[in-house]
């Protein structure tokens, strides 16, 4: 997947790079979008989040085992990390689809995951900041950010 910052100049040069894609692949998925978004993706928020987050629950005594026995008990512990955090939330805001397929903030879908559309993000990221809200938890939300952009359409 390629992406294109377009402006009137480059217009003939990207329909050229279109159509030599299109002559290989017989559809394409085009979406446009505002380019000042920068680095605050919805994905990129999320794992500011899930260091935020991380670090609360780390605080209220959060742990991860280190070991199974195999009676399934656990012994020795480790720290509670922000991938431990985005695996966890993103069980439970993202989840599944209807056909039972894990959804993913990649951009495209891997190991049997598909990616989630914005809408899914949109509503997982809603969620998480519902969720941290009523624990007092603040969250870091730039007022530049594609879901805060997101958000403010949805008010309207």
């Amino acid at each position: 997947m390629k992406d294109y910052l377009l402006n009137i100049h480059n217009l003939q040069h990207f329909l050229n790079e279109i159509q030599d894609e299109l002559a290989v692949k017989p559809m394409l998925l085009v979406t446009t979008g505002d380019p000042s978004i920068g680095k605050w993706g919805m994905a990129q928020l999320w794992r500011t989040w899930m260091a935020s987050t991380a670090t609360w629950m780390a605080k209220q005594g959060a742990t991860m085992p280190l070991c199974l026995n195999p009676d399934g008990s656990h012994y020795g512990s480790r720290p509670f990390n922000k991938d431990d955090a985005h695996e966890l939330f993103t069980v439970r805001w993202l989840g599944t689809d209807a056909d039972g397929t894990r959804l993913s903030w990649a951009m495209k879908g891997h190991d049997g995951m598909r990616a989630a559309t914005k809408g899914e993000r949109f509503n997982a990221l809603r969620q998480h900041e519902e969720w941290a809200t009523e624990r007092g938890l603040v969250l870091m939300k730039p007022r530049d950010s594609e879901y805060a952009k997101l958000e403010k359409e949805q008010n309207e």
